[in-house]
């Protein structure tokens, strides 16, 4: 393995209804971080990703998950 892979997707209620993902990445350790993607983030990652569903994120590089987080980020700047 290289660097931490996504080991679940789960889709879930922000506090505002809106949809939201958490991720669980794995590290090579064995250790686990949830990181939580807005839903613009959410879009990004499965479409750069090319998958159709959450489901099938398993298995796919932090780095993704990374840069969808850039991506949402990125997208108030110069707003």
């Amino acid at each position: 393995m290289n660097g931490a892979v996504i080991q679940s997707s789960e889709i879930v209620a922000a506090h505002d209804g809106v949809a939201e993902l958490v991720i669980t990445l794995k590290f090579e350790n064995g250790g686990e971080s949830l990181v939580t993607l807005d839903e613009y983030a959410a879009r990004w990652l499965l479409e750069h990703s090319n998958c159709e569903t959450a489901e099938a994120l398993t298995g796919q590089s932090w780095e993704l998950v990374r840069d969808a987080l850039a991506a949402s980020s990125s997208r108030y700047v110069n707003a």
